[in-house]
């Protein structure tokens, strides 16, 4: 009798330690999805020299953007540049290419122990502030939504009756698009560049939270009934990551889906469930432990019970080839570790009307970044084909 008692014990002990790791990480998945916020850059960067176009910069530790390759944003206190083609590596220190866009030099470390300087931030974004650092001609603008006026960059072309609108991923704002800006331009479409609910200065959702296109879809709806006042005959919509499911979602609802004729999708986060598993977001290191995949799954359970995060509704892939009816183009790159790429491939097998183009060792959103040429060579062929 003892052995069943010690058996029924450990089974309680451990259905209890599961509950409570799962609690952990439903708090986790909370702070790191759920919570609206600044999402700060990751620290740990230092230059450690700088020539006339080259500059060598210092990571903390291993870190997939200070070696990525392609074109990249460098940000510190006071100025803005961009680094270009990886030069040498030696140990965690990359020099590579660089250009200064805006301000002083950056700062140079020069103590032996770098946590003594001034930190520097890469970005994929690879532009400082808006879209006339690329050399185009923009203005600030809104468009109303159910919540109130929603702020947006117009980046016009001359008589362009198709117009581009920009979403982009979570928190991670308006230049996350300028990249694409000058090869829509030269294509002959307007961009609308838009926030949306949460974003910094517009209006949040009522529930406080990111909904991952169960809300936001609505200012998608807001945004294309704007532009097709305004003078667009028909519409593309660029989504970047997150901002590919609040697209997905306006698909599944609006009657103005018919004005649009064409998709473009970068990294896009279809699944979420999936991206939880993939990138783990606050994971401990118990996370790659069966036992901890097993609370995992729990944590998830309990965050959508919690907060209402609705793992079913926010897979959009499982309803793609119903929703992506017109012309899409997809990018991901193959070294994305925030969502998996099997996803895209996943979406082009489901999907006919999808077409999408692999980058090699480009990270989340950065297939733009590892070869901009290559990349709006694509976009532009697509956008012809329209």
């Amino acid at each position: 009798m003892s052995g069943v008692y010690l058996l029924a014990l450990v089974v309680l002990v451990s259905a209890f330690v599961l509950l409570v790791m799962g609690w952990r990480h439903a708090s986790r998945l909370r702070r790191d999805l759920l919570l609206v916020g600044e999402r700060r850059p990751r620290p740990g960067v230092w230059v450690r020299a700088q020539g006339s176009d080259s500059i060598t910069l210092e990571a903390r530790a291993p870190r997939q953007d200070i070696g990525h390759p392609g074109t990249l944003g460098l940000a510190w206190e006071d100025g803005y540049g961009q680094v270009g083609e990886v030069i040498g590596v030696e140990e965690l220190r990359v020099t590579r290419e660089f250009r200064l866009v805006e301000g002083d030099a950056p700062p140079v470390c020069l103590e032996s122990s770098p946590e003594d300087c001034p930190e520097v931030h890469l970005d994929p974004w690879a532009y400082p502030t808006h879209p006339g650092d690329a050399g185009l001609e923009y203005e600030e603008t809104t468009y109303p939504s159910l919540l109130g006026p929603m702020g947006a960059w117009l980046v016009p072309a001359p008589e362009a009756r198709r117009w581009a609108i920009h979403v982009h991923g979570l928190a991670a704002g308006r230049r996350e698009a300028i990249r694409l800006l000058p090869a829509l331009h030269r294509a002959g479409l307007t961009s609308m560049v838009i926030d949306y609910r949460n974003d910094p200065g517009a209006p949040s959702d009522p529930s406080s939270r990111y909904r991952f296109g169960l809300e936001e879809w609505a200012d998608v709806e807001a945004a294309v009934s704007d532009v097709l006042a305004r003078a667009a005959d028909d519409v593309v919509l660029i989504g970047y990551s997150t901002g590919a499911s609040h697209i997905m979602s306006w698909l599944e609802r609006s009657d103005l889906k018919r004005s649009v004729v064409g998709v473009v999708l970068d990294s896009p986060n279809l699944i979420l469930a999936e991206t939880v598993r993939h990138a783990s977001p606050g994971s401990a290191a118990w996370l790659g432990l069966p036992v901890g995949q097993l609370a995992a799954e729990m944590g998830m359970w309990i965050a959508d019970r919690r907060w209402g995060i609705d793992w079913e509704a926010t897979n959009y892939l499982s309803r793609a080839e119903q929703v992506l009816t017109m012309a899409t183009l997809v990018f991901h790159g193959t070294s994305d570790h925030t969502v998996p790429i099997s996803v895209s491939r996943r979406l082009e097998a489901r999907a006919p009307s999808v077409t999408l183009v692999e980058t090699q060792a480009a990270g989340h959103v950065m297939s733009w970044n590892a070869d901009p040429s290559r990349y709006e060579t694509h976009l532009e062929e697509f956008l012809r084909t329209l």
